[in-house]
């Protein structure tokens, strides 16, 4: 087979992907707006017109997607949740630890206790969600038919609606482009920005003075970007060595090539800041769903804390940040295996001895690193949020929302150039 037919399985690889992925999207999309059987959508939204202090908080932590009360409205989040559990229980029990080390068959074994964990978590979450609405339906007459039919109708569509987007997510792994939980959460977030632009172009029209506010905040916008693409494409190189045990000369014994083990700033992605968020949603809605029974004023005092920008949020925030960033890149980045895999080749870092001396040296690498990507998270996440209060202008992306997204993205690229590289080099090797 010549390069030239190579070339065209590669890009019509490429093309399948991008439209499975597309139509993955358009599925993901048709879903938020299919309503759970037996809601009142018209009820339900005029409560969400009103001055509630509780559904503002209910609403504001599900991301917006209770306004729509689809069948997508837990979304990720049990997965998430199961994720985090099942990271921590490697740690804890020498059993899921096990686990890790047994290659494919182990990673099979561990997906398979956080669909079943999923499972549980979207039952658990799904019967909270409709306790809070429950109460709300005694003022507002949100169900339709007050029967238990309903109940447990609408109840299942809320479980099968997180699983369909757990299968979702791995069918956009396997056979689309990026990770199928990133451009779940990347789509969430850009969902409504249309609207966002149609409402900033009418204040354009209509204040000329905003100009400036605009201008300013678009050139925040973009320098934030910039330094988001900088940190995720920059990486620490270490110097190593391999000899060469074909050739000889005067100097050498056996002459020694030089490489680098490439390490990223922020080596552990978007997992820390989704983890943290997906954290800081549990006390607010246990706290929530508390009030609509009990009703006490220091409930409504302590949700108040867990407002965004409140000193609780804020310092509970950076405490999980710090700790998810290096748990989960100690979890990934293990010194003692990346030592034992270069002692094993033959490679070792120039003026380090192999062994324990190596593994130190890693670990005190990654340690600076990770906190410096913790900076890092926390600077993008949390100083646009303070600039767009300076400024007094309603801006569409949160830090978070623009860290997501742009990391999104830049997998998005390297995927795609990773794709292409791979067939070309395939291509090369069956031609020769």
């Amino acid at each position: 087979m010549n390069i030239s037919n190579f070339i065209f399985k590669s890009l019509n690889e490429l093309k399948d992907r991008i439209i499975f992925l597309l139509f993955s999207i358009f599925i993901l999309r048709l879903g938020t707006f299919i309503p759970i059987p037996g809601i009142n959508l018209y009820s339900l939204n005029n409560l969400f017109n009103k001055d509630n202090n509780i559904i503002n908080v209910l609403n504001m932590f599900s991301g917006g997607s209770l306004i729509y009360t689809s069948i997508f409205t837990l979304g990720i989040i049990p997965y998430i949740s199961s994720s985090i559990i099942i990271q921590l229980l490697t740690i804890i029990f020498p059993y899921f630890s096990e686990l890790k080390k047994e290659g494919i068959i182990g990673e099979y074994k561990i997906n398979r206790y956080m669909k079943y964990l999923t499972f549980i978590l979207s039952i658990i979450q799904s019967i909270i969600f409709y306790l809070t609405l429950l109460k709300l339906n005694n003022y507002n007459g949100i169900f339709i038919n007050n029967s238990l039919e309903v109940y447990l109708i609408s109840i299942f569509s809320l479980i099968s609606g997180t699983l369909f987007l757990v299968w979702l997510s791995e069918q956009i792994s396997n056979k689309g482009l990026g990770n199928g939980i990133s451009v779940i959460i990347f789509v969430g977030i850009i969902s409504n920005l249309p609207k966002y632009l149609i409402s900033l172009l009418n204040l354009l029209l209509f204040n000329s003075l905003f100009y400036i506010k605009i201008l300013l905040l678009l050139f925040l916008f973009l320098l934030t970007i910039y330094f988001i693409v900088y940190v995720e494409i920059a990486s620490r190189k270490i110097l190593i060595q391999y000899p060469s045990k074909g050739y000889r000369n005067i100097k050498y014994l056996f002459p020694l090539y030089n490489t680098y083990l490439p390490f990223k700033i922020n080596m552990s992605g978007i997992i820390p800041t989704i983890f943290s968020y997906s954290i800081m949603l549990v006390p607010s809605i246990i706290l929530v769903l508390i009030n609509n029974y009990l009703n006490f004023n220091f409930l409504l005092y302590l949700i108040n804390l867990f407002y965004p920008k409140n000193f609780l949020y804020l310092l509970l925030y950076v405490l999980l940040v710090f700790f998810f960033n290096f748990f989960y890149t100690l979890l990934i980045y293990n010194p003692n295996d990346i030592s034992n895999n270069l002692k094993k080749s033959g490679a070792y870092i120039i003026n380090i001895r192999p062994g324990k001396d190596t593994s130190d040296y890693l670990h005190k690498i990654i340690l600076r690193l990770t906190f410096f990507s913790s900076l890092y998270i926390l600077i993008i996440s949390l100083v646009p949020d303070f600039l767009h209060d300076i400024l007094n202008i309603k801006f569409y992306f949160s830090g978070t929302s623009l860290l997501i997204v742009t990391i999104v993205i830049i997998e998005f690229i390297s995927q795609i150039k990773s794709l292409i590289i791979s067939n070309k080099y395939f291509s090369i090797f069956n031609t020769y």
